[in-house]
């Protein structure tokens, strides 16, 4: 598991870097695309992430033109966050870069033991979330 960690990580960063954002930058991005429209609150609950903490991600987002925050008519308090056009192609250059290297990763795996591989991750990624979803605090909060 760890060294899954590790090269998992090492792979996102490549990968992340020739995008021009980083890896955080990268995840509230393809987080805001799957959600379309949504707040700060409700991105950070999908991250299990403080709000603070992405509050800064945001400003530089937003300073960099990838994504916009809408002002709700009726609260003015409330304000959500959508990709600007900018974002979407970002998101299609990450997704399109992030796909193609795990074709070619998977590609170099036997063909008779790709369904079994497939079917591990999955359950592996399952297991995961639940386990996060479980979490209150981290280990270094204690």
């Amino acid at each position: 598991m760890r060294r899954l960690e590790r090269e998992a990580g090492m792979l996102l960063a490549a990968e992340t870097a020739c995008c021009s954002v980083t890896a955080a930058q990268c995840h509230f991005l393809l987080e805001l695309e799957a959600l379309v429209q949504s707040s700060l609150q409700e991105i950070a609950d999908s991250l299990s992430l403080d709000k603070s903490t992405l509050s800064r991600t945001v400003d530089t987002l937003v300073r960099d033109g990838f994504v916009e925050r809408i002002p709700d008519t009726v609260n003015r308090r409330k304000v959500s966050l959508s990709l600007t056009e900018s974002g979407k192609d970002k998101c299609a250059y990450i997704n399109s870069l992030c796909n193609n290297q795990y074709e070619e990763i998977f590609s170099l795996i036997p063909k008779n033991k790709r369904a079994v591989v497939l079917e591990r991750i999955n359950l592996l990624a399952s297991v995961m979330l639940t386990k996060r979803s479980q979490e209150e605090t981290s280990c270094c909060a204690q």
